[in-house]
Parts: C-alpha cells; sequence; structure tokens
C-alpha cells in the first residue's frame, strides 16, 4: 500500500479507512499528529467528512479516490460556532435532513474535548441512530476523534426504546427517553422532522433539560416564536449542502439494522416468566426493547412465537424479565441470511 502527501482541505468519502504515517490530520475538530494515541480513523459508508491536512503522509484504503480536494474550508464556519457555544452546558441542534447535524455536533464534542470538557453525545434520530441501534434514543461518551457512525469512537452506550423511526408518532416515549437519559452535558443531535409540530415537540425539550443553547439550521428563525430570551439561539444556513434521497436514507437504516443484528444472538424465553409491554404487537418481525436489570435497554427482534415460548434475537447477554414491543415490524425475509447465522 503506497502512501501520499496531501496538504490542504479535502472531502474523505466512506468506506474507507485512513492511517497517518507523518504530519498531522484535523477531522472534526480533534488533530491527529505523531503524538496521537490514535493514527487511525474509519469513515463508515455513506458518510463524507471534510479534513484539513498539513503536510501529512497517509495509507487510504480501499481507494485513495475517496481522497478528494475541496476548495471549501467548512472549519472556518465551524470554529466560529464552537466559540459562541464553547461555554455551554447543554446544546440541542435542530434541523432539516443532511443539514449538517451530525457533522457539527461532532466537531463541537471533539472541540470540547481537546478543550477538557468531556461531553456526552445523544442521538435522538430514531431512524438514523448511528451511535447504537434505529427506533432508540442514545447517549454515549466518547473515544475521540468522535465521527458519527464510527462505533469505536463511542463506549458506556446507554439507550431508551422508543419503538419507532419518527418521533412524531410516538411522542411521550420520544421526550420521556430523552429526559431519562439527558442528565448530564451533552450535546443532542436530533432528527431531520421540521413542520412545525415537530420543531414544537423538540423545543418542548429545551425547558425540561434545560438546555441553555439551540443552533437551528435551516430553519427561519422559528425556535424564536416559542422559546424566552433566557436560551441562547444560533440560526444558521445549512452547514452541508448534499442531501440524501428518501431512497439512501432508507439503505442507510437498514445498513444500521443489519449491524445490529450481527451483534446479536437468538434466545428462548418462557412467556409465562416475561413482562411485555405492548403485547398486541408481539409477533415475528417487530423490533423490541429488552430491558436489563439497570433499566438499560437493548436492541431486540421478535423472531417466533411458540405457545409459551418466545425466541428473540437481541444484543443483551443476561437475565430477561422484560420487553417492550415497538411498532416497527421488520420483513425478517431481508434479513434471513444475518438471522440463519444465530
Amino acid at each position: 500500500m503506497s502512501c501520499n502527501t496531501y496538504n490542504g482541505y479535502y472531502l474523505l468519502q466512506g468506506p474507507l479507512r485512513l492511517n497517518l504515517i507523518e504530519g498531522s490530520i484535523n477531522i472534526l475538530g480533534f488533530v491527529l499528529n505523531n503524538k496521537s494515541q490514535r493514527k487511525s480513523i474509519i469513515i463508515p459508508l455513506g458518510r463524507s467528512l471534510p479534513i484539513i491536512a498539513s503536510k501529512s503522509c497517509i495509507e487510504v484504503s480501499p481507494s485513495y479516490k475517496s481522497v478528494i480536494e475541496v476548495n471549501d474550508n467548512i472549519y472556518t464556519i465551524l470554529y466560529e460556532i464552537y466559540k459562541k457555544v464553547s461555554n455551554s452546558e447543554k446544546i440541542l441542534i435542530i434541523g432539516p435532513n443532511d443539514s449538517g447535524k451530525s457533522t457539527l455536533a461532532a466537531f463541537l464534542i471533539n472541540s470540547f474535548w481537546i478543550e477538557g470538557k468531556k461531553m456526552k453525545i445523544m442521538s435522538a434520530d430514531l431512524g438514523q441512530n448511528e451511535i447504537y441501534c434505529p427506533s432508540f434514543v442514545s447517549i454515549s461518551d466518547i473515544i475521540p476523534p468522535y465521527i458519527p457512525g464510527w462505533k469505536d469512537s463511542v463506549k458506556n452506550i446507554k439507550s431508551c426504546f422508543v419503538g419507532d423511526f419518527s418521533s412524531y408518532k410516538n411522542k411521550e416515549k420520544y421526550i420521556e427517553c430523552i429526559e431519562k437519559l439527558g442528565k448530564e452535558n451533552l450535546i443532542i443531535d436530533t432528527d431531520g422532522l421540521v413542520d412545525e409540530e415537530s420543531i414544537k415537540l423538540k423545543l418542548s425539550l429545551a425547558q425540561k433539560l434545560n438546555i441553555d443553547t439551540i443552533i437551528s439550521i435551516g430553519i427561519d428563525n422559528m425556535a424564536e416564536k416559542y422559546l424566552d430570551k433566557k436560551v441562547n439561539i444560533i440560526n444558521l444556513d445549512k452547514v452541508v449542502k448534499k442531501e440524501k434521497s428518501r431512497i439512501q436514507r432508507k439503505e442507510n437504516r437498514d445498513r444500521l439494522i443489519s449491524n445490529c443484528i450481527l451483534k446479536s444472538s437468538k434466545i428462548l424465553l418462557k412467556l409465562n416468566n416475561l413482562k411485555v409491554i405492548n403485547e398486541k404487537n408481539l409477533s415475528p418481525g417487530y423490533i423490541a426493547g429488552i430491558e436489563s436489570s439497570d433499566g438499560n435497554q437493548y436492541f431486540g427482534i421478535i423472531y417466533k412465537v411458540s405457545n409459551d415460548i418466545l425466541t428473540i434475537i437481541t444484543q443483551y447477554v443476561g437475565e430477561i424479565n422484560k420487553i417492550e414491543i415497538g411498532y416497527i415490524k421488520l420483513n425478517l425475509k431481508n434479513y434471513e441470511n444475518l438471522l440463519k447465522s444465530k
């Protein structure tokens, strides 16, 4: 594998692995150099992230074609935003799909980490949860640099099961989950629903969680209509201009679900010994939240129901006394090859 030298602004298009040999790279506010513990990063499939390279010799796989030189220095904008929020304790980011919420959230949390402020990252984008699994709200610490979708950049994950891919369809549980997990200093990355009712739902979290800063991307002053002046509101144009199609977003969600299945095992349970919430959906294909003894919830899928025996596919390892069935029914045939190996 050859080592190429880069100097300037570039866009990394996943999937790719980058190994730093010499020089330094600014990746979303975190600088990789010879002193860094990490010198290798992964950009997941479907992600395009900007970097600044300083006379850097790097190895890239599978192809150097995934490193594209660009003229725009998006970091100028990102650093200006960080200056405005650097004293914040809790930040809520709202905006339409593919407006740059995840990129901005990653840049901010990396920048806070560099300054010694260890904030947590929360994914409240139910359909595209890249910290854990779709249909969950999740919160985690980071292993810098935090890169959206790279599982090796998060740790100590806690999750709460909403049971749907949309916050609008199960509002009460969505708010309940965010309140449950959002007690620490954190940055919240939300979904892309921006109709008036959805915005009001997200803004209702400002008072419940004592949010001190709201970053509103690509929404014309809508936040200011519903909040008092005690909350710092920053209105921005879209940070990222490239939008995914509905098909691309579904493909990404299917990929995330497949990854969750890959990390799961098949378990048999006796229904008589089990507390089941939303039992009306207890049938094959429904996504479920498997609750642990400490109240954390884990990804699961109802695989088979036969007499008093329930077969589930889940990531949880331990005694199971309670499960919560969601409102999304997957077509198990689409994941047949993955499920056969369980």
